[in-house]
């Protein structure tokens, strides 16, 4: 049976070390990504040999998971012995899909909305060729629109840039539904959560500022050596080509030491899919509910 365990701050080492283990590094299953929304999504971990078993309550109860090295393990009847017929787990990673997919009592059902996009570094630096000439247009209209400073960012830039969080919120609020602002709340906390464990997490960012002021910032965290996950981006979109232009930024002055970056799900919504769509990936990392017979 596994044995769960209210997943805390104390989690981050050992669950670090499964995570590192794992042979796919998924933006969503890093700590710094299940720690910062806690508070809206509550987790239990169950640790084995080889895997940490997820049980989430809150807004989205359930199974999901495994995180952990899914190519060591050698016995998997005992870790999937605590399962029962009806039984659901959600978001499970392609890889341990394909371990599993020829066993009689399961099956599996792709969840394109959670997919994490990956794209290559270099082309998004490069934005070469017709496939990245609107977004070719958009940087090159704003650096050549703007007087525009760039900067990385430093724990002297936090209180400015919760200030800017406050003021792109402000210019949102008109078009927001209930549920999406309590989502931006939700996200607004985990940003808060990055910068107060700033120094405990492999974070960089950088910030445009036009006119003296923050107009675009970006919190990115390494997941390893080859790979980058974008965590958090806004832009003010008064600014024509904001998006694109802290996109190219941070990625030209700190992302080039990176083969890919994650730019994570589009969770169904339309225009964020076309959005990400936009920008070429070059792979999805594919997630499946798995369902118990």
């Amino acid at each position: 049976m596994l044995e769960f365990k209210n997943f805390t701050w104390q989690d981050k080492e050992i669950y670090t070390k499964y995570y590192q283990a794992s042979p796919v590094h998924y933006s969503e299953y890093s700590f710094f990504c299940l720690w910062a929304w806690l508070h809206s999504y509550p987790l239990e971990a169950a640790y084995t040999e080889n895997l940490c078993w997820l049980r989430a309550s809150g807004k989205f109860p359930g199974m999901i998971g495994p995180a952990g090295n899914w190519n060591a393990v050698t016995d998997w009847d005992r870790e999937l012995s605590c399962f029962k017929s009806g039984d659901v787990v959600y978001e499970v990673p392609a890889q341990v899909r394909e371990i599993l997919s020829g066993r009689d009592n399961l099956s599996f059902t792709a969840d394109r909305d959670q997919a994490e996009y990956v794209y290559r570094v270099k082309d998004m630096i490069a934005l070469k060729g017709k496939a990245y000439a609107q977004k070719r247009n958009r940087v090159r209209a704003f650096l050549d629109g703007y007087e525009w400073d760039y900067d990385a960012i430093t724990p002297n830039d936090f209180a400015e840039l919760l200030d800017f969080q406050e003021r792109w919120r402000v210019h949102r609020e008109d078009t927001m539904t209930p549920d999406e602002a309590a989502s931006l709340d939700d996200e607004d906390k985990a940003i808060r959560a990055a910068l107060e464990k700033w120094q405990d997490f492999p974070f960089a960012g950088g910030i445009i500022r036009v006119d003296g002021k923050i107009i675009a910032y970006t919190i990115a965290e390494e997941l390893d050596p080859k790979n980058l996950d974008i965590r958090f981006e806004k832009a003010l979109g008064e600014y024509a080509g904001s998006y694109q232009a802290i996109n190219y930024l941070f990625l030209k002055n700190y992302g080039s030491r990176y083969e890919f970056v994650n730019r994570e799900e589009d969770m169904g919504e339309t225009g964020l899919r076309e959005a990400k769509m936009s920008y070429n990936p070059v792979m999805m990392l594919e997630k499946f509910q798995m369902n118990i017979l």
